[in-house]
């Protein structure tokens, strides 16, 4: 017997427990009512409230509680029926209230449960509820399966679960990801079975699989035996045509409102694809949805217009596709359309409850009364009831006390019933409110408010309004009154419209019938209208790219806070902007502030925008045309129409206008290119708008194409398409040659140049230039050269006179004849100056500047026109290379400045006309006086607490011989101002060191130091310690890396301390480690001021030794903490050094090869290198060597060796080894480098004297100085 038939069985024999009941109750209804007098006021039948749902799925063997509630005056009693028979409170069962408690679930507990709840006036009844216990039941099968296939072949897995409650979800997992789902594609899938599908096995597939069935409810999963899976490879896998191997049925029934599921798996290789069509009509797009990657087709919200037939397709290309035709037909549970509804009715009343239902097929109405069906109660002459297919009625007439009663209205289908009740209950009762107008409303000037007040009771009540006491009638204009009810209840709304302030007050209802009156009273507050009083104005107008701010205001009453809301519409209707995007283009153009700021604004954005202001009792907005602007369309093709008979270079053009991109267009810039490739695209006119067209004068034989372009106040549009071609025919020349040169060249010389005349402006063919030349005042040309090539734009003239002058005149030609002539006048090339200057006398003028003074040089000897005379000179311990001359000008004093003092220079003058220069004079040597020495080379200074170490170097730039030092001393305070000075004179110059002793503990110093030659103090540089607090040192930290030991002896290195009193010096205290009477010895202190590390000597090899660090000062001693080494051999055999390892020495050898290489490659370079310069130099003087000075004819001096450097080093200023030109290769480093643990680098001494202050300059060991790099001359 299947589950509807066994429905069917408890529906029967809960109606004749319910007939029973129903006929006990109503007796004892007509023995307790009066017949006459209606019921109590406020007395009502029972009404079902809340109740569980009707499928209940609960755990087993843990209490739970079936709910029902019931309102009912008075409160009704409840009961409980199970499968039709009435329950008893004992044993499994209990009562919570209206609630049905079942202290321990089972399978016995499960069945067909529904709550009654009766009152004097009637039973109400609850839906059925099916009561189940939770179970899963696990899978048929206990034993692991192997599954043995060929590759690409169908495999099918079954799941084999039995039944579980509820309904469970179910997975499949492998060995390959324990624990996790499966993927699932098209050629991987699950059917409605849950049995695992491959449409083409893969020998990847290969593993351990498991269904998973997974209860929520019990919060369990079970797991199938293992399913192996073993795919056998096959060389090539043979295509197979798609085949469907599981489809829906044939016919398929749909339910109204749920969803439609229809799955086809195909199997296959390679791998079909599933597609879905429904014949004769397209899928719904907005309720159609795939899942299971195509297989399903699912149909949410079935209506009746989803019927119809529906193909499945599988195609996978290796043969004819193959398909499956399911028929849909749409069936629907019973549905309501009207529900009867709870009736109060007043004693001889009419009353009325309707019940309409829908449904496939279409569901009979039957009614119950108090839970009794209508068929079995005793007639009642009063009672009307009509049953039947789609609705029916329940009718009293002339009521009294015995009708009242509770009706249940039971639609039924082949596929469920649904329930619905309303009681019937007649009553007198007085008036009572059952919804009050808002004790306080608040409204806006100038708009309206509604109140409304509703009532009930038997009979009927009638509602009135009053304002300030005052009654309102609906004549009125300003008000308005509706009213609306049924037989029991009214409802009475009161509009008032365009209020004012002084319609603000109290607005009182008043309800009352024959038993009663009540009253409730709305206080109503008119606020002031919100207004936008900065509107956004009627256009803006941005360009595109920019941002733009659209300006907001709003003014409001101060009891309403507004919410400022932006719109837009351009164009696809109004859409509400997100201010609060990330990232978005719209936001809030500032803290606080409504107005809308767009960033990186597109045309696209043009629009209508409207700011809108909303407070909880009214709003406003305003809106404005925002137009982005960008630059225009293309223009169209230009139009070439002749506008002259006499003339084909006068032309007309014309054109239309593109798209303005919302800015009006400003003018049209006209452009050409022409038959001449080379010349690209020309502007030859600008257009003002609105003007579309152009009147253009072009050049005689030219062929042209015309393009035009918009411009807006944005930017240009694209260039419109080229008009149609037009040439010009060829006309005479008339303009003369401009911007002609002339110049001198070689001696008796003279070229002449000219601009080049491209063919767009020869005006036809046949061009040519033509060039003439005589001597001024003659008549006859001595004469006339003609050149054809237009790109030749020069010609030398040679008449064999120096200086020569000469009238030149230049003309174009063409076909048609010459053109206007140009003339011009210049000289020909001068020749060299034959003469030196002599009696060449040089006087220093002070220690950088020197006068030179010479003879008169003939002019004939000057071959041309006296420019000026070159000093050329250099220091005699360097020889500059590329030193410019200084240039000196006839008729004035001639000066050189900006020399090096105290340095040997050689000088020698040459003559230079307009072209060229001549013989230098017999060299001239001087001996510049000493000048001011520079600063001394890295001033440092190392203070401790109670002295400070002062050191410098030799200056760089001594500028003569330094004698000696010059040192001024003092100290200041934290307001800068300077204590007592000292001065210190120092006449020694090899010394570089002074020591401040004593110095003030925790004080500032500053110290100036300059260095001393025969010209006086030098340049000062300064340096400002400050000395380390007075008291014992602090402790020394010394880390492993400070303790070096050897195999007889242990190196301790002290590192000094950035802050706290600073050690003067510092010992070692060491001793044997593991021997109980070893002897504590102590090493002699170290100044460090004269070095930092301390050799322990005289130790046993491989021992352990306690070392401790001893800093002191003149204020006490401080002990670091004691450390634990151990020096290297003893009784464990020693590593063997590096240098005699194999590798090492294999390593070695390598080094010293690739070295050796380098060497040799570095010579071969430097000697090509030496040659090419020299020759390079060589070259570049060609013609006119005497302006590189030889030293008795030896060469170039400059490589060669001083003659007092027989070592053959390189002079001062020349390029030397990386090592003498980098000052950053320096030994030392400052004590922060020393702090962080830089142990490595110290003086020669050990000392970390010269670790502090900033590198400078290394000086030179010699004095000699390198000229300077830029003189000035008078």
């Amino acid at each position: 017997m299947d589950r509807r038939h066994l429905l069917s069985v408890a529906v029967c024999l809960l109606g004749l427990s319910t007939i029973s009941l129903a006929q006990q109750d109503a007796a004892a209804t007509a023995e307790t009512q009066d017949s006459t007098n209606g019921n109590p006021p406020g007395t009502s039948p029972p009404k079902i409230t809340k109740q569980s749902p009707s499928y209940f799925v609960v755990l087993p063997k843990q209490p739970v509680s079936i709910e029902c509630e019931a309102s009912g005056t008075p409160a009704p009693g409840y009961y409980w029926k199970k499968d039709g028979a009435v329950l008893s409170m004992t044993g499994l069962y209990s009562m919570d209230g209206g609630n049905l408690v079942v202290r321990r679930p089972s399978e016995l507990t499960n069945g067909i449960y529904r709550c009654f709840a009766n009152n004097t006036y009637g039973t109400a009844m609850s839906e059925k509820i099916e009561f189940v216990i939770a179970f899963a039941d696990g899978f048929k099968d206990s034993e692991s399966t192997t599954f043995t296939f060929d590759e690409g072949q169908l495999a099918t897995i079954p799941c084999n679960q039995k039944e579980s409650v509820p309904a469970p979800s179910v997975f499949w997992t492998d060995d390959a990801n324990p624990g996790n789902k499966i993927p699932l594609d098209n050629r991987v899938s699950i059917d409605p079975d849950f049995n695992l599908r491959f449409s083409n096995i893969r020998v990847s597939d290969t593993g351990n699989y498991q269904c998973n069935v997974k209860n929520d409810k019990l919060r369990v999963q079970l797991l199938s035996p293992i399913k192996e899976i073993v795919v056998r490879s096959v060389e090539n896998v043979e295509g197979r045509p798609a085949t469907l191997v599981y489809t829906p049925p044939a016919s398929v029934e749909a339910f109204r409102t749920e969803k439609l599921r229809l799955k086809c798996i195909a199997e296959g290789f390679p791998t079909p694809t599933i597609t879905w069509n429904k014949e004769g009509e397209t899928l719904p797009e907005d309720r159609t949805s795939y899942e299971s990657y195509g297989q399903e087709l699912v149909i949410s919200d079935v209506v009746q217009t989803d019927v119809g037939s529906y193909k499945c397709t599988a195609e996978n290309g290796a043969g004819t596709p193959t398909s499956f035709t399911t028929t849909v037909t749409v069936q629907s549970t019973p549905y309501w359309q009207n529900k009867p509804e709870d009736t109060n009715v007043v004693i001889n009343d009419r009353g009325v409850l309707d019940c309409e239902a829908e449904g496939i097929p279409v569901p009979r109405v039957t009614w119950l009364v108090n839970g009794v069906p209508s068929t079995d109660i005793a007639p009642n002459p009063r009672r009307t009831i009509t049953e039947g297919v789609g609705g029916g009625r329940v009718e009293i007439r002339d009521a009294i006390t015995e009708d009242s009663a509770v009706f249940m209205c039971v639609a039924t289908n082949e596929h469920g019933e649904i329930f619905a009740s309303g009681f019937l209950n007649v009553e007198s009762r007085p008036a009572e409110m059952t919804d009050a107008p808002k004790r306080n409303e608040i409204t806006i000037e100038g708009k309206g408010f509604e109140l409304t007040c509703a009532g009930q009771g038997s009979p009927k009540p009638v509602i009135t309004w009053t304002f300030q006491n005052n009654p309102i009638s609906d004549t009125d204009p300003k008000y308005s009154i509706v009213e609306d009810g049924n037989t029991a209840s009214t409802t009475s709304t009161l509009t008032v419209s365009g209020v004012s302030i002084a319609d603000g007050g109290d607005y009182k209802c008043v309800i009352e019938n024959g038993f009663g009156s009540v009253m409730a009273t709305s206080t109503v507050t008119v606020r002031r209208g919100t207004t936008i009083i900065v509107g956004p104005g009627d256009e803006v107008f941005v360009e595109e790219g920019l941002e733009v701010v659209i300006e907001c205001e709003v003014d409001h009453d101060e009891t309403l806070e507004p919410t400022v809301t932006w719109y837009r519409d351009t164009g696809a209707g109004q859409e509400q902007l997100d201010l609060s995007l990330p990232g978005g283009r719209f936001r809030r153009a500032r803290t606080g502030s409504d107005s809308l700021k767009v960033l990186n604004t597109v045309v696209e954005d043009t629009g209508t925008y409207e700011c809108r202001a909303v407070t909880s009792e009214d709003e406003a907005s305003a809106s404005t045309q925002l137009v982005v602007q960008t630059a225009p369309s293309a223009p169209s093709a230009p139009i070439v129409t002749q506008r002259s008979d006499v003339s084909d270079t006068m032309v007309a053009l014309s054109w239309t206008s593109g798209g303005d991109g919302n800015a009006r267009i400003t003018e049209y810039i006209i452009s050409f290119e022409t038959n001449f490739d080379d010349l690209g695209w020309q502007v030859i006119d600008t257009v003002s708008a609105p003007s579309t067209q152009a009147s253009l004068d072009l050049s005689p034989w030219v062929t042209y194409h015309f393009r035009v372009v918009a411009v807006n106040d944005i930017g240009q549009s694209p260039p419109s398409p080229l008009s149609e071609s037009y040439s010009t025919n060829p006309a005479a020349l008339t303009e003369a040659p401009e911007n002609v040169k002339l110049d001198a060249t070689d001696p008796g010389k003279m070229r002449v140049t000219w601009p080049e005349v491209h063919p767009y402006d020869q005006n036809g063919p046949e061009f040519k230039y033509i060039i003439k030349w005589r001597e001024p005042g003659d008549q006859a040309w001595m004469g006339n050269e003609e050149i054809i090539e237009y790109e030749v734009t020069e010609y030398e003239i040679d008449v064999g006179e120096m200086y020569k002058e000469l009238e030149v005149q230049v003309l174009y030609s063409n076909s048609l004849g010459p053109g206007p002539a140009s003339d011009w006048s210049g000289f020909t090339g001068e020749g060299t100056p034959t003469q030196a200057p002599q009696n060449v006398e040089v006087n220093a003028e002070d220690s950088s500047t020197v006068v030179i003074t010479w003879d008169e040089v003939p002019d004939s000897t000057v071959n041309g026109q006296l420019q000026s005379f070159l000093v050329y000179y250099s220091m005699i311990e360097v020889q500059a290379q590329g030193q410019s001359p200084a240039e000196c000008f006839p008729n004035t004093d001639c000066r050189v400045q900006n020399l090096t003092p105290f340095q040997s220079y050689e000088f020698q003058v040459a003559v230079r006309n307009g072209q060229h220069v001549g013989p230098k004079s017999t060299p001239v040597t001087v001996k510049m006086p000493q000048g001011e020495s520079g600063p001394v080379y890295e001033l440092t200074a190392f203070p401790l607490s109670d002295r400070i170490v002062v050191k410098w170097g030799k200056p760089a730039s001594p500028n003569g011989v330094i004698t000696g030092y010059h040192l001024n001393i003092s100290s200041y305070d934290n307001n800068n101002r300077l204590g007592n000075q000292t001065v210190v004179p120092i006449s020694d110059a090899e010394t570089t060191t002074y020591e401040v002793n004593p110095a003030e503990p925790d004080t500032n110093y500053y110290i100036v130091v300059h260095a001393v030659n025969g010209y006086g103090l030098g340049k000062f540089d300064t340096v400002e310690p400050k000395t380390r607090p007075a008291g014992a040192p602090v402790k020394p930290i010394v880390a492993e890396s400070q303790i070096a030991p050897g195999k007889k002896y242990i190196n301790v290195t002290f590192v000094q301390k950035d802050d706290g009193p600073a050690a003067n010096q510092f010992y070692v205290q060491y001793k044997e480690a593991n021997k109980e009477d070893a002897e504590l010895k102590t090493t002699p202190p170290l100044d460090l001021l004269k070095g930092s590390m301390i050799t322990v000597p005289d130790l046993q090899p491989g021992t352990e030794y306690l070392v401790t660090v001893v800093a002191a000062n003149d204020d006490g001693e401080t002990i670091g903490d004691e450390q634990t080494t151990k020096t290297i051999g003893g009784a464990t055999q020693a590593a063997s050094p590096i240098f005699v390892q194999g590798w090492f020495i294999v390593v070695l050898i390598v080094i010293v090869a690739l070295l050796c290489i380098l060497l040799v490659l570095c010579i071969l370079k430097s000697q090509r290198g030496g040659k090419y310069n020299v020759s390079d130099k060589e070259q570049q003087r060609k013609g006119d060597i005497e302006s590189t000075p030889l030293k008795d004819e030896g060469g170039f001096e400059e490589f060669e060796p001083r003659k007092d450097n027989p070592d053959g080093e390189l002079p001062r200023g020349s390029q030397g080894s990386l090592r003498d030109s980098e000052p950053g290769s320096s030994d030392t480093d400052s004590l922060k480098e020393y702090a962080d643990g830089e142990l490595g680098k110290f003086n020669e001494e050990g000392s970390f004297i010269g670790q502090y202050g900033d590198k400078k300059q290394r000086p030179t060991e010699d004095t000699d100085q390198s000229g300077a790099a830029y003189s000035t001359f008078v």
